[in-house]
């Protein structure tokens, strides 16, 4: 166990399956002490209770779409478990695929709610915290959505698109506090959320990348341990692409 994260307070977003379950197990196994924040209560306590420091985990119910719960979700963390070092804003919605013209205002609203307003937000609640503590690390996770247009997923990749300009702008302005702010932008990964663009995929014999190959959650979860921890002390603003060569 490498416990480069050792005495650290992480609160990851979207953890209780997929990628945000791998990134708490990573930063646990790293020595962190990780609150895990979803809708799904059970099923956070199921991974909580998996950790390599179960008894360091927190498991809080949030939804991410709701101001309160992101406020009541940060003071809950300080409170019982001292403050934040390092946020990782990875809870995210991917609507059905559509012709942009066909999303609706309701849909649109959510999508942004989730996948832009709550990393703004939840990086705003935990700034004081982070610098009362002499600094921090926030990892956004975007996508390649962000980077370039995929037909149908229009909404999507402008919330993305959005993340992106997001941690360059917390980047420049919070490193006088010592707060490092980074992004990692997957291709496909193997989860429930991607399951219907894997599904697509497969079903015309597409390669998903010139690798030819779909990320696991465990593909992401370490790259966000390193961004976590001070081996990446140097980098921040830093849009990172883990795709298999996608964009190439």
């Amino acid at each position: 166990m490498n416990e480069t994260l050792d005495g650290k307070v992480a609160l990851v977003t979207g953890a209780s399956r997929g990628i945000g379950a791998a990134i708490a197990r990573e930063l646990a196994a790293a020595g962190a002490r990780v609150a895990l924040a979803g809708r799904e209560e059970a099923t956070l306590q199921e991974v909580a209770a998996s950790l390599p420091r179960a008894s360091a985990a927190l498991a809080l119910k949030a939804d991410v779409a709701e101001v309160a719960d992101l406020d009541r979700l940060v003071a809950d963390v300080v409170d019982r478990l001292g403050g934040v070092d390092i946020l990782i804003n990875n809870a995210g919605f991917l609507p059905q695929p559509k012709q942009i013209y066909s999303a609706d205002l309701d849909e649109w609203q959510y999508v942004m709610n989730v996948n832009l307003r709550a990393p703004w937000y939840l990086s705003k609640l935990v700034h004081p915290h982070m610098r009362g503590r002499g600094g921090g690390a926030i990892v956004n996770i975007a996508s390649t959505s962000g980077l370039h247009h995929d037909i149908g997923l229009g909404v999507y990749g402008i919330s993305k698109a959005g993340v992106v300009m997001l941690t360059e702008v917390c980047a420049k302005e919070w490193a006088r506090d010592n707060i490092r702010v980074n992004c990692i932008a997957p291709g496909t990964v193997k989860t429930q959320l991607a399951g219907s663009i894997i599904e697509y995929l497969q079903g015309k014999q597409m390669k998903p990348n010139p690798m030819n190959l779909y990320g696991e959650p465990e593909d992401i979860a370490k790259l966000v341990r390193y961004l976590a921890g001070d081996e990446s002390r140097f980098m921040t603003g830093s849009i990172i692409r883990i795709d298999g060569g996608e964009l190439l």
